[in-house]
């Protein structure tokens, strides 16, 4: 709700709701609408043209223009639907540890680090909010299934620097369960010498990649939620519209080649949505032009 009231008073919304071509269309035919039933009105003079003011045509307008912007409002999800696909994609503002999808994607590093002590785990990440609300702040399990889960994996000896010693390659994935959910850590990122998370385009696209490879091969048929990876601390300039893009063409893509998932869900913190004047509207329709199948 918040996110709502927060919505209305960025110049993203209006410019959508009032100042794109899809909101002219709607006044221009909402005004259409009204001036045929004024026609029909007198047609069968019930109130003739005669008994309507001079400025009518004002309040027509007025009335079409409040009509478009109440049927533009602010929304916190939106689902697109691919042509002749039985798979959809749906980018939703809101929190991703509180999501109904049994399949929840997590980003880390290539050392899988989940150390809150030193500060190298950020508590304020998602990584950190995962290990507070499943796993009662208890990393030492969540080290546990990781290394299970990392058994048998190639890696590198990783001597210097902050974190652990092992580093694996980018695209590693981790799988852990908690609470009736499974997590996939997806390594998409590396630490420098300071601690902190790099990341680039062509390191999200690898990961991603080998994901739905992992999934296909070891998941099970589920809705797949998952976050803007990369845009936050892993730093990569590229606008949330832009990476939201490439998420779900990844997924799209992967899809026509195997049955993995019927769902994907991207999240969107609101605090992230509202600080980029996120609009969903724009990303529905960018999905709509951009997505190829």
């Amino acid at each position: 709700m918040r996110y709502f009231w927060k919505s209305i008073f960025t110049l993203s919304f209006w410019r959508y709701s009032l100042f794109s071509k899809g909101a002219l269309i709607s006044v221009f035919s909402i005004s259409g609408a009204i001036y045929l039933a004024i026609e029909m009105l007198d047609f069968f003079s019930m109130y003739t043209k005669d008994k309507y003011s001079r400025y009518t045509i004002f309040a027509i307008l007025a009335t079409s223009l409040i009509i478009t912007v109440a049927t533009r409002r602010p929304v916190s999800r939106i689902s697109y639907k691919t042509p002749k696909r039985d798979f959809s994609i749906e980018v939703v503002i809101g929190d991703l540890l509180e999501t109904k999808c049994s399949n929840v994607v997590i980003s880390t590093n290539t050392t899988f680090d989940t150390d809150m002590a030193s500060g190298l785990i950020s508590p304020d990440s998602l990584q950190g909010q995962l290990a507070f609300r499943y796993f009662n702040s208890n990393t030492a399990e969540m080290d546990r299934q990781i290394s299970e889960s990392l058994k048998g994996v190639e890696c590198f000896d990783h001597p210097s620097g902050r974190g652990r010693k092992k580093r694996y390659p980018i695209g590693t994935i981790a799988k852990l369960q908690a609470h009736g959910k499974t997590f996939f850590f997806i390594a998409m990122s590396e630490l420098n010498e300071d601690g902190n998370a790099r990341s680039s385009v062509r390191m999200v696209d690898d990961a991603v990649e080998a994901l739905w490879v992992y999934i296909a091969e070891r998941g099970e048929l589920a809705d797949v939620a998952m976050p803007i990876i990369g845009t936050g601390r892993g730093r990569i300039q590229l606008s949330r519209t832009k990476m939201i893009e490439r998420l779900a063409q990844s997924f799209a893509h992967a899809s026509t080649e195997r049955v993995f998932s019927n769902r994907l869900v991207i999240y969107i913190h609101p605090s992230d949505a509202t600080q980029h004047a996120v609009n969903l509207f724009e990303i529905r329709d960018y999905l709509a032009m951009s997505l190829q199948v």
